[in-house]
C-alpha cells in the first residue's frame, strides 16, 4: 500500500513500516507451542508502526516544507523474509537515486516507562544522522539506544542493500511478541506519539538543512529470515547495549527456562561460541542441531553462571 506526496522537490523519503503479521502462526512462526489454533493481532508488531505511518503522513501532509517528497509504503510479506520491501526495491515506482533516505518502523507501540527506552538502528548509515539524533540529549523524552547496523529482521534492509541511507525505530521486544496476546490493550499510546514527534521533528530539520544524505556501509547483522533448527526459548532484549544477549523474557518449558536462565540474565556464551550480540548469538544457534547438549554461560547481575543445556 502506497501514498506519495509530490512537493515538487528533488528528493523523496521513503517512510515504511508493515502490515502483516502471523494469522494463526501457521508458518511457525508463532511463540505459542501450545499447539492452538489463535488469532494472532499483532497490536505492536506491526499495526503500532502501520499507526505511526499513517499519523507521520496525516502531519506532513500538512507541513509548510517542501523541501522533499515522501513516499509511504506499508509492507506486507515482512514475518516471511521482507518479501514486499525487497519486491519495491526491485521494482520502484520512483528513481532511486532520488531516494534520500529510509525511516522504517517496526514494532514502536511498547515504549517501557520504567526505563524508556527507544532504539535507533542504521545510525552509520550517513554521517548525517550524527547531526540530528543527539542520544545523550537530556530533554528528550526517552532514552535513545544508536545500533550503527543498517541491515536486521525488518524492511529498513532492503532499502540498505540498494546504499540508501536508513534508520530503524524499535522499542524492543516482550512476553506478548508472536504471540496471541499482543493486542491493542497493552500499546502505550502516549509513548507511540513521542516517537511520532520525534520522527517528525528529525524529519523537519533534515528538511531544513536540505542536503542529499552521503550513505555510508555498516558492519552486517546476519539476520537469518528462515528458523533455526533449535531454538533457546529466550526473547532477546533488543535494546540492550552491553556485551552479549539478555534475555527480555524466558518461554516456560524452553532449553533455557530447563537450564535455570531467567529474563534480565546475559547470555554470554553458549557452547564453544562466545556471545558479545545478536549476531554471534545467531551464529551459535546455527552451529546446534536438535538432541545436542552443550553449556551455556550467563551473567546474572555480577555473577556468572554456568549451566548444561540440551536442545
Amino acid at each position: 500500500m502506497i501514498g506519495y506526496i509530490d512537493n515538487g522537490a528533488p528528493r523523496t523519503v521513503i517512510l515504511g513500516a508493515h502490515f502483516d503479521h502471523l494469522g494463526y502462526g501457521e508458518d511457525g512462526n508463532s511463540m505459542l507451542r501450545t499447539g492452538e489454533k489463535l488469532i494472532h493481532n499483532g497490536a505492536d508488531d506491526n499495526a503500532s508502526g502501520t499507526a505511526a505511518l499513517i499519523e507521520l503522513a496525516r502531519i506532513l501532509k500538512g507541513s509548510k516544507s517542501k523541501n522533499s517528497n515522501y513516499l509511504f509504503i506499508a509492507f506486507s510479506g515482512e514475518e516471511l523474509g521482507l518479501y514486499g520491501s525487497k519486491y519495491f526495491t526491485e521494482h520502484p515506482t520512483v528513481d532511486l537515486s532520488t531516494i534520500n533516505y529510509m525511516i522504517n518502523m517496526d514494532m514502536v507501540g511498547r515504549l517501557n516507562d520504567s526505563t524508556k527506552s527507544l532504539a535507533v538502528g542504521g545510525f552509520g548509515t550517513s554521517p548525517a544522522w550524527a547531526t540530528v539524533i543527539k542520544p545523550n540529549e537530556k530533554k528528550l523524552p526517552f532514552l535513545i539506544k544508536i545500533d550503527s547496523s543498517g541491515t536486521g529482521p525488518s524492511d529498513h534492509t532492503s532499502f540498505y542493500r540498494k546504499d540508501i541511507p536508513v534508520l530503524f525505530f524499535f522499542t524492543g521486544q516482550h512476553k506478548d511478541y508472536h504471540r496471541p496476546t499482543d493486542d491493542a490493550e497493552r500499546i502505550n499510546y502516549d509513548g507511540e506519539l513521542l516517537i511520532v514527534n520525534y520522527i517528525n521533528n528529525l524529519i523537519g530539520s533534515l528538511n531544513k538543512q536540505n542536503q542529499k544524505l552521503a550513505f555510508l556501509k555498516t558492519r552486517e547483522t546476519q539476520m537469518s529470515m528462515a528458523p533455526f533448527k533449535v531454538t533457546l526459548g529466550i526473547m532477546p532484549d533488543y535494546t540492550f547495549s552491553g556485551s552479549g544477549v539478555r534475555a527480555d523474557g524466558v518461554t516456560e518449558g524452553r532449553p533455557a527456562s530447563k537450564a535455570g536462565i531467567k529474563a534480565g540474565d546475559v547470555i554470554v556464551k553458549l557452547g564453544e561460541t562466545v556471545v558479545t550480540s545478536m549476531e554471534s548469538y545467531m551464529q551459535a544457534l546455527n552451529k546446534l542441531n536438535k538432541g545436542d547438549k552443550t553449556k551455556v554461560i550467563y551473567k546474572r547481575g555480577e555473577e556468572t553462571m554456568e549451566s548444561d543445556i540440551q536442545f
